[in-house]
């Protein structure tokens, strides 16, 4: 019944009545996924006899005073032929359909002359409830005689009008019904399917033997170059056995046809033997002769293509190996000549790559292989050997074709160095440059403390296998620390000294501590753009944090306000100058202990 949306059968072919889903008593659908019928007292209706999700059946409900379920004209019969008219039936209700007691499907599978005389029949009797979709095949047989006619095919529904009678049908058919066929590819009935390779010799026997059934049979073999779309006879294959022709590539397929001799010719008339399968497949590339130059007392890896299942060499002395890329080690004389490659790829096909190794006299390579340089200084890479140099990479170095170039590393790095001699034949060497990093030293920027108050000083010490320390007339907590607290009673220069254990250098710089009595605020300032006191600011000590920083008018206007240690008045408000005299500030600080200081004063404006 096919796939996909079902629709009805042609008229005449049935005397229900179609519908879409589930069916009402008397009616008919084509279906490949149904359930919930018959308020959920029938199962749930997936996919056809051969389990194919998607294919279609015919769903009854034969609930009604029995009728024909499918009937039709069979034309174009073959003589002397025995028939078989089939279909598979299903009993599709649960067993608590009906309260419990249906009425189970009872059919008819019939053959009948044009007349309606039955010729032959078979009765399904009653169609168990097995709860599930219990596919079974049901069928009659029938033998035409020698001036064969047309026939009709029925299946009735044998059914009166009681509760149940629900059914599913699939694939009906009427078919040839000879001898049992059984055919052997090489002697071999379980393996049909034969892959072979480009240039293969050996024969290829179909046999075939069939059991009695046909009194004159005769034979016929086919081939198919389509996958079994399409067939042909084989012209003079007429015989059990055949020889399949030697061919160099493609896909065929063969089978034997059996048929009655007053038959022959006539495809519906023919019983035909499995397929059998034959694919012939192409070689593996095969590369031409291949030189290798080999290097005395040197090791080689010879290198087959990739993308094969196997690999067998042979070679000089006895050599055997089954890796894609043997290596030879320590090469002698003996081992010169050439190497051969057999190469097995899908399906047993092989093809022979050749490689001839020559022997040549080899090189030796000489170098320092380690090298301590201190950064931004160069040195000499020392290297000797008979034939040509090459150094990679060729950053930092003043030439990467000599035998010791200049290098002026800036990061370690390891260099390679390649002697080629003039056969070919290689030597090389790795080489490392350990960069010391260059000596850094930054005392931090200067500071500013009350008396009686302790910094942190900022030192910084960069580089590689350093020594440092702090000179200092005493008033700091270490000397051997980059960052030691400060405590000086006047102002002090401490200088940070750094030494390279390495003798890549000393640095040092300093940093000054100046120390103030009391938090410094100018009393006056002077606008003028000159460049000298031209903005009216505080210092504000190291370690201390200036929260507020207000000044007011003579009025009590707030003229500047901000809390940015670097903030200061220009004695504008709004980009307009401010008349000269006396304004009023008010500052307010936070110490490292975290107490507020509060500072008011006057400043006057000069202009």
């Amino acid at each position: 019944f096919g796939k996909g949306s079902g629709s009805p059968l042609p008229a005449g072919y049935t005397s229900f009545t179609y519908t879409h889903g589930c069916p009402a008593p008397g009616n008919y659908s084509i279906e490949h996924f149904l359930y919930g019928c018959a308020t959920n007292t029938w199962i749930v209706l997936t996919g056809d006899h051969t389990g194919d999700f998607d294919g279609n059946y015919m769903l009854v409900n034969g609930a009604s005073a029995g009728g024909t379920v499918l009937k039709d004209t069979i034309k174009g019969l073959c003589n002397n032929t025995t028939y078989q008219f089939s279909a598979w039936l299903a009993n599709c209700m649960k067993a608590n359909a009906c309260g419990g007691s249906p009425k189970l499907p009872n059919l008819t599978l019939s053959i009948e002359d044009l007349a309606g005389n039955i010729l032959s029949s078979f009765k399904t009797g009653d169609l168990p409830v097995t709860g599930n979709k219990t596919w079974v095949e049901y069928g009659t047989f029938y033998t035409t005689p020698a001036n064969a006619s047309n026939l009709i095919i029925q299946i009735k529904s044998n059914n009166d009008t009681s509760c149940g009678s629900g059914f599913v049908l699939d694939d009906i058919t009427l078919k040839p019904a000879g001898p049992a066929i059984a055919v052997t590819l090489n002697g071999s009935s379980s393996a049909l399917v034969i892959d072979l390779c480009k240039g293969y010799v050996a024969p290829q026997k179909l046999q075939c033997t069939y059991t009695t059934g046909f009194n004159n049979p005769v034979v016929q073999w086919q081939d198919s170059r389509d996958t079994g779309k399409t067939w042909r006879n084989i012209p003079g294959a007429t015989s059990a056995t055949f020889f399949i022709p030697q061919r160099n590539d493609s896909v065929i397929l063969f089978r034997m046809g059996l048929a009655e001799q007053s038959n022959s010719g006539n495809s519906n008339c023919t019983i035909y033997s499995e397929r059998i399968w034959t694919n012939v497949h192409p070689l593996p590339d095969h590369l031409p002769l291949k030189q290798v130059t080999g290097c005395f007392n040197k090791d080689i890896t010879l290198k087959a293509s990739d993308g094969f299942l196997k690999y067998q060499w042979a070679g000089p002395g006895n050599f055997q190996s089954n890796m894609a890329w043997p290596t030879l080690s320590n090469l002698q004389i003996a081992n010169k000549g050439l190497y051969t490659i057999l190469l097995t790829a899908d399906f047993g096909c092989t093809a022979t790559d050749s490689i001839q190794l020559n022997i040549y006299p080899g090189t030796t390579i000489s170098t320092k292989l380690n090298y301590n340089v201190c950064e931004g200084s160069t040195t000499v890479l020392s290297s000797a050997g008979t034939g040509s140099f090459e150094w990679t990479p060729a950053t930092g170095l003043s030439d990467a074709f000599t035998a010791s170039p200049v290098v002026t590393p800036t990061d370690s790095t390891q260099y390679k160095v390649v002697l080629t001699n003039g056969y070919g034949c290689k030597d090389s060497a790795l080489v490392n440059i350990n960069v010391y990093k260059k000596l850094f030293v930054n005392a931090g920027k200067d500071k500013i403390i009350l008396l009686g108050d302790t910094v942190v000083l900022d030192g910084v010490v960069k580089g590689t296998a350093v020594n440092f320390y702090w000179s200092a007339a005493g008033s700091i907590s270490s000397v051997t620390t980059a960052t030691p607290y400060a405590f000086p009673a006047n102002e002090t220069h401490y200088t940070l000294n750094g030494i390279s254990t390495l003798g890549c250098g000393n640095a040092s710089d300093e940093v000054i501590v100046r120390v103030l009595k009391n938090i410094f605020i100018p009393n006056a300032f002077s606008p003028n753009g000159d460049g000298k006191n031209d903005i009216f600011r505080v210092a504000v000590p190291d370690s201390y944090q200036l929260i507020s920083f207000q000044i007011f008018n003579r009025w009590g206007f707030t003229v500047f306000n901000s809390p940015y240690p670097s903030a200061g008045w220009d004695g504008n408000v709004n980009g307009q100058p401010q008349e000269t005299g006396a304004y009023i500030y008010y500052a307010v600080f936070k110490t490292p202990a975290n107490k507020k200081i509060n500072i008011k004063g006057r400043v006057m404006l000069l202009r």
